[in-house]
């Protein structure tokens, strides 16, 4: 499987970024499966226009780029840094599998409808929203 970044290039990143723990302490290997990861989740979003290449096994880069965009490698380190901190927690879980609502105890918590799916961060939603079907930007 390929990913958007390397973990050497996802090392650089995090030196620079507040509150990236989970990526350095976490090993060679998972910091790979993150990537890897967080780029079949970009790949499954809507996105607008097409490969700049037919045949490009990846959804990026898009027409008329050549290149894969620095905020592409961006979103995949926040996506694969969300990955590692809670990808797969209990709640996670919960909401992939269509939970809407769950208690424990005298805590409750309501998921909204498609929770769970997509993307986890939200950093990385916005460092997409150039490329996402729908999304339109408000000034």
């Amino acid at each position: 499987m390929a990913a958007y970044a390397t973990t050497t290039e996802g090392d650089g990143y995090f030196n620079t970024r507040l509150y990236g723990e989970a990526w350095q302490t976490a090993t060679p290997e998972d910091k790979e499966k993150a990537l890897e990861m967080a780029t079949r989740v970009i790949d499954r979003l809507p996105l607008k226009g097409w490969k700049s290449q037919e045949a490009q096994a990846l959804a990026f880069p898009r027409y008329p780029d050549a290149e894969i965009p620095e905020t592409v490698k961006e979103a995949t380190f926040e996506e694969a840094l969300a990955l590692l901190e809670r990808g797969n927690s209990q709640r996670r879980k919960l909401q992939a599998e269509g939970v809407t609502s769950m208690s424990l105890g005298g805590l409750s918590e309501t998921y909204a409808p498609r929770a769970g799916k997509g993307l986890l961060s939200q950093e990385a939603k916005e460092l997409l929203r150039p490329w996402l079907l729908g999304a339109v930007r408000i000034t």
